[in-house]
């Protein structure tokens, strides 16, 4: 279970991220000739910016380290540092954090590991760390930490080995769990071009964390998009409201969420202390906050590098894809249709141009193939684009041209028209590949230099075409007042759940306004006869043993008795198989009048060991089990959220009426799914889990009707 650290106590929040980002001078702790962590921080600290006079070795066995001058303590420093790098094994830390709070340093890097990863005792000793720094105002990065980078500040504390030098300033901030992941992504950016404002690992979090940078990177004019490698958190709400906040604030946020199977889960619970949950409730979080997820290293490099290309209003605009090959036009309609990718219906106007130019009728517009009509019929070519680039329903077109391994005078003459023409009848302009190739650094270097994006594969593109597409759509699902007061604001060890009593669980369902079959409950035969007295056969009993939610798989419901001696004999039989398998003496049947004729649904809820309370619901009854047909969402839920949600699910043709059934009334089961997220979404709610299995969906305009609960409580 993931500890609690410093990010709890109050006087940890006030820290400002940036502190670590806006550097004049450096001191690096424990620097050492000829090792790694050390001449990595060093030379990069030079390369990005900082005065060989503002980069301060500190070490008293030696007077000069990698040709500066080396100090024996910070004491000993003509100057205070805005930034200590501590490179010392953890059993000196302390001492170094000592140091810099006695000289009043803002910020502070600490790379060794020993914390929070390595168990209890680590997690004490980062508990201390993180409040100390955070109790005198030191903006704490790690322990457990490569560093950063922030080209656009002039700053590079990353010790990971040399940054590369083909890293350029840009728009692009990253925030990863992962320092290798990390590491990868700074040599693929600086290969590709993919400018960069910054990127940090967060190392252990023990007083800055994921949401501390999401938060600063949303309110940073020098940030347009915002790459996340997430594992886990310890601060869920947090988190939720700084992912949504960078959506507010208008920044296209790309994350990479890892380690949610079930095996993936186990590694994150080993790497950093932290632990993990599912990757479908991760995914509904993500929904509700505006976030695009992206499911591997490429998919993510081709979506940010796309997003970096484009402007805010073309990402997930109307596409165009344009080719000089048939058979690639079949194979991106293909790719596209099973990536749920639309491509733009141009007007009849712009097919009526691009048949007469390409001599055919009503060819096929997008994808276009403009064949090789660049060299054999050139007005063509420089036609049928400035068609496409000029048609309303397209804000961007992607095209695949002639590659070679680098770029010629005239590949890149080429290229450059074709951007600029584009660009001048109206839309923005991608460039693709067929498949990734090794090729000559010199191509990135002119689409940076086109500030055109470059996509290495045809699947690279369609997939992030598809993201940014399907970000721009789901924009209905965001919860916009973003208080996600069901997130729990530190993770911590969850309460056992306890089965409410029955009369416990019908009094919670009337008060969440959940609709429910007329319903008594009985302890013995004769009870049931005179509680049933009113009621209308045909009539339901089911035996309610603590802690069963299965009441069919046990044999414990009776359906259509008939009248008052089949109820006799019916409630006999519950309460002799009852007898076997309750371990105490309250069993109790229930008896219902039955419900017919709806389509069954199920709503339900349990508590997630790292985000709370989550909402599920789909197929109810068997097919809950069968077919996992299931939409999960963070409480509270508006009925127009669950409506959406509701639209995504395969049994939602059942409510539509599959099969020349009659449709069902969708509105009632959105309204009481919102009503009843309600109920839970409080921070001050005692119910742990519920389950209503099944929720009968009526024709619409009928309403719903519950007829089975099971409701845990904390308390």
């Amino acid at each position: 279970m993931a500890s609690p650290t410093a990010t709890e106590t109050p006087a940890a929040r006030p820290l400002d991220p940036m502190a670590l980002l806006n550097v004049s001078s450096a001191a690096v702790v424990g620097a050492s000739p000829g090792k790694h962590y050390s001449t990595s921080v060093i030379a990069n600290l030079l390369q990005f910016g900082l005065p060989a006079e503002k980069v301060m070795p500190i070490n008293p066995k030696y007077d000069e380290i990698d040709g500066l001058r080396c100090h024996a303590s910070l004491a000993d420093l003509p100057g205070r540092p805005s930034l200590v790098v501590s490179l010392v094994g953890v059993e000196r830390v302390d001492a170094v954090l000592d140091d810099a709070i006695e000289a009043q340093v803002p910020a502070m890097l600490v790379i060794a590991d020993g914390y929070s990863e390595m168990g209890a005792e680590g997690t004490a000793r980062q508990a201390r760390l993180a409040d100390k720094a955070a109790r005198h105002g030191v903006t704490l990065l790690g322990p457990n930490s490569l560093g950063y980078v922030a080209p656009s500040r002039g700053v590079a504390a990353w010790v990971g080995g040399r940054v590369p030098e083909r890293l350029t300033a840009g728009r692009v901030s990253l925030a990863f769990q992962s320092s290798g992941m990390l590491n990868l992504v700074l040599n693929q950016v600086a290969h590709r071009r993919i400018g960069l404002a910054a990127a940090v690992s967060v190392g252990n979090e023990a007083v800055m964390d994921l949401a501390d940078f999401i938060r600063a990177f949303a309110d940073d004019a020098e940030t347009d998009v915002l790459g996340i490698v997430l594992e886990s958190t310890t601060r869920p709400r947090a988190l939720a409201q700084a992912l949504l906040h960078a959506n507010q604030a208008g920044k296209t946020v790309v994350v990479l969420s890892i380690g949610k199977s079930e095996r993936g889960m186990k590694n994150v619970s080993s790497h950093a202390g932290r632990m993990a949950t599912s990757g479908r409730v991760w995914s509904a979080l993500f929904r509700q906050v505006g976030a695009l997820v992206v499911d591997d290293l490429t998919d993510f490099m081709e979506t940010v590098a796309l997003s970096a290309g484009l402007s805010a209003e073309a990402r997930g605009g109307g596409l165009a894809l344009a080719t000089i090959s048939g058979g690639d036009c079949g194979l991106l309609s293909d790719m596209a249709e099973n990536l749920d990718l639309e491509l733009g219906d141009v007007t009849p106007q712009t097919q009526a141009i691009l048949d007469e130019q390409l001599s055919r009728t009503n060819i096929l517009a997008n994808p276009l193939d403009v064949r090789n009509t660049r060299t054999s019929a050139p007005e063509v070519f420089w036609a049928s684009l400035a068609a496409l680039a000029a048609d309303p329903n397209i804000a961007t077109v992607a095209l695949r041209l002639n590659l070679a391994l680098a770029p010629t005078k005239q590949h890149e003459e080429m290229y450059t028209r074709v951007a600029e023409h584009i660009r001048a009848n109206g839309a923005e302009c991608v460039f693709t590949s067929r498949v990734t190739e090794t090729s000559s650094e010199r191509w990135f270097d002119l689409f940076a230099e086109l500030g055109t994006p470059f996509l290495t594969s045809y699947d690279g593109a369609i997939k992030a075409f598809a993201n940014l597409q399907h970000h721009r759509r789901d924009a209905h699902y965001i919860n916009e007042d973003g208080a996600f007061t069901a997130l729990p604001e530190v993770v911590a060890e969850m309460p056992e759940g306890q089965p409410l009593s029955w009369q416990q669980t019908m009094d919670w369902v009337g008060r969440t306004g959940m609709p429910f079959t007329r319903t008594v409950q009985a302890m013995s035969v004769a009870e049931a006869v005179e509680a049933t007295a009113t009621m209308t056969f045909p009539l339901v009993a089911k035996g309610i043993v603590p802690g069963v939610v299965h009441k069919s798989d046990l044999k414990l419901v009776e359906l259509n008795i008939a009248d008052v001696e089949d109820l006799e004999a019916r409630v006999t039989a519950l309460f002799e198989r009852m007898a076997g398998l309750a371990v105490t003496d309250e069993v109790v049947v229930e008896i219902q009048e039955m419900a017919g004729g709806g389509a069954e649904f199920f709503l339900g809820m349990h508590s997630d060991p790292i985000l709370g309370r989550i909402m599920s619901f789909g197929l109810g009854g068997i097919f809950l089990e069968l077919l996992h047909d299931v939409a999960y969402a963070v409480p509270p839920v508006s009925a127009a959220q669950a409506t959406a949600l509701l639209q995504t699910l395969r049994g939602w043709d059942v409510l539509q009426g599959a099969r020349g059934q009659e449709p069902r009334d969708v509105a009632a089961l959105a309204d009481v799914i919102a009503t009843v997220s309600a109920a839970v979404a409080g921070p001050d709610s005692t119910v742990s889990s519920f389950d209503f299995n099944p929720v009968l969906v009526m024709p619409a305009g009928s309403g719903v009707v519950a007829v089975d609960a099971y409701v845990e409580g904390t308390k």
